[in-house]
């Protein structure tokens, strides 16, 4: 009789402990959806004729054109403030400048200059297969085309795989993984990314570390392996903790990369490395996005406590502009929020996309 007592009353723990954990992870479900937030982050922009940030400050269906001084403009004053932004707006106007510091503006001079990047932590901590996508890089076509075969990588190097048979292609793997290791690649591979996707112009193939951290380039041309070591110069660079390949429109960059101390680098298509000046950047933490036009380049990164605003030359990558902006008090709502549910359960996070569970982090 005591026993079975017993098991009762560790029954009753086990209910009002499993009811707690529903509670915390529902409660705050419920509120979230008849109280949605409806704050929102503005675009900025940096107007190199005005020398200043512009925000984009949206509130439902308005949008404010704003700079860092609080001066407002209208949308006809914005469009003309960043030019190269706004071309085809100014071009339907017949207001887009003919130069502009001494620079010929065409509309296609400006959409071949024009960069955007975009990731954020949750976009980098995935699942991963595993499985990579080598393009070919002079296919002669105007369209890429997926190949017949996927690679993987293994101590010894890389291994590729016919995805119809699911047979290794020795060959194949063997000539890839000679042609690092003739340039003086060490494996096993440290870091490696590529963007497999066929909806850009060109294909600028992967950007790798080795076992010793010294980084790399390897792509496929004519169905043969291309590798080259990207070149640091006197930068004191201990080790990469990320890496991005890009293929913008004007073929002048390969990726971007970040150091163990934060630090951005573009590697440009000569193969060398040139410092960002920023002030630092964990893709762990913090979301970014660049904007990049003929002349600079707009860097917004958003981190747990404020949003930082750069403006770098687009060619040397030199700090032109900075604003460093706290983020706002929460809305009445989410601090009743946190004050009526002290204790908030979510299996999703901003940080990751794996389904796990997150106390507070909202």
């Amino acid at each position: 009789m005591k026993n079975f007592k017993s098991q009762i009353s560790n029954l009753k723990y086990l209910i009002l402990v499993l009811g707690l954990i529903v509670a915390a992870w529902l409660l705050p479900a419920l509120y979230d959806l008849v109280s949605p937030r409806t704050d929102r982050l503005p675009f900025v922009v940096y107007s190199c004729l005005d020398s200043t940030f512009i925000r984009f400050e949206t509130t439902g269906k308005q949008v404010r054109y704003v700079d860092f001084r609080g001066q407002e403009f209208t949308k006809t004053e914005a469009d003309s403030l960043l030019p190269l932004f706004a071309f085809r707006q100014l071009v339907a106007e017949g207001r887009l400048p003919d130069s502009l510091f001494g620079v010929e503006l065409t509309p296609k001079k400006i959409q071949q200059n024009a960069f955007h990047f975009k990731t954020s932590p949750k976009q980098l901590n995935k699942p991963a297969v595993g499985l990579y996508t080598m393009l070919e890089s002079a296919s002669g076509r105007v369209d890429l085309q997926l190949p017949p075969d996927v690679f993987r990588l293994t101590d010894e190097g890389l291994e590729f795989i016919d995805c119809e048979t699911n047979k290794v292609n020795k060959a194949k793997s063997l000539s890839f993984s000679r042609e690092l290791s003739k340039h003086g690649f060490t494996f096993p591979v440290g870091l490696i990314w590529g963007n497999a996707s066929t909806r850009k112009d060109y294909d600028n193939g992967f950007l790798l570390t080795d076992a010793n951290s010294r980084l790399f380039q390897l792509k496929m041309v004519k169905g043969a392996p291309w590798v080259r070591e990207i070149e640091r110069g006197e930068m004191k660079i201990e080790r990469f903790i990320q890496l991005f390949t890009i293929e913008p429109a004007n073929r002048k960059l390969v990726g971007l990369v970040v150091t163990d101390d934060h630090q951005l680098y573009a590697v440009r298509a000569n193969g060398t490395l040139a410092h960002v000046d920023i002030d630092e950047y964990d893709p762990e933490t913090m979301q970014i996005t660049i904007v990049g036009d003929l002349f600079h380049w707009t860097l917004t990164l958003y981190t747990a406590t404020d949003s930082r605003y750069y403006a770098v030359d687009a060619e040397s990558f030199e700090r032109v502009a900075c604003e460093i902006v706290p983020d706002p008090e929460l809305p009445l709502s989410q601090r009743i929020r946190r004050w009526v549910l002290p204790v908030r359960l979510h299996f999703t996070s901003w940080q990751n996309q794996y389904i796990q569970p997150n106390i507070n982090n909202d």
